[in-house]
């Protein structure tokens, strides 16, 4: 019996000896930029994603139930480009280009209840298990960083090439603009 007890407790000691993140979680927006560099179009997304933090459906003017998929389209309007236009998760397996795993700045797609139901967010991270970090509306009824299992990714996925387009040609745009108001 001692021994099917000690076998036990070095088993669960050994499911949690590995904490450490695999990749590291950005302390700050500019941090969460450059890691999202390797994402092309991914640091404006996760930085629109960032502002709006803690903000719930109705403060930012969205439908009040199911609204990851739309909280998604929001921030890349924000940013310059255009989303599927789907209240549907799963529009954004075809969004873009599949990765083969988690990108800080790549939009995840989840498995949620049944076989049409999803979530989708913006990657920020990982954990030390290797699960995603995501920026996702309807967290909770907000806007929220959350980790989840990594079982239930069904892909991870670049803007397509006209989003990365629209995105920087907008913040192009900006910058003229901003660069002429100081002049």
């Amino acid at each position: 019996m001692a021994t099917a007890a000690s076998a036990a407790t070095t088993k669960r000691a050994e499911r949690f000896a590995n904490v450490e993140p695999l990749e590291t979680i950005s302390r700050s927006r500019a941090e969460a930029a450059d890691q999202a560099a390797q994402v092309p179009g991914g640091a404006s997304i996760l930085l629109e994603a960032l502002r709006y933090r803690g903000a719930n459906a109705k403060q930012l003017g969205l439908p009040a139930q199911l609204w990851c998929a739309d909280f998604m389209n929001y921030v890349i309007k924000k940013a310059g480009a255009k989303g599927t236009h789907s209240r549907a998760a799963r529009s954004f397996l075809e969004f873009g280009r599949k990765l083969d795993g988690p990108r800080v700045g790549a939009i995840a797609i989840l498995r949620r209840g049944g076989p049409q139901n999803g979530h989708v967010g913006v990657v920020r991270g990982t954990d030390g298990q290797g699960n995603p970090i995501l920026i996702s509306g309807n967290s909770g009824n907000m806007v929220r960083q959350s980790a989840y299992p990594k079982e239930k990714v069904l892909a991870y996925v670049m803007p397509p090439d006209y989003v990365l387009k629209e995105i920087t040609n907008a913040a192009r745009a900006a910058a003229i603009k901003q660069q002429q108001q100081l002049q």
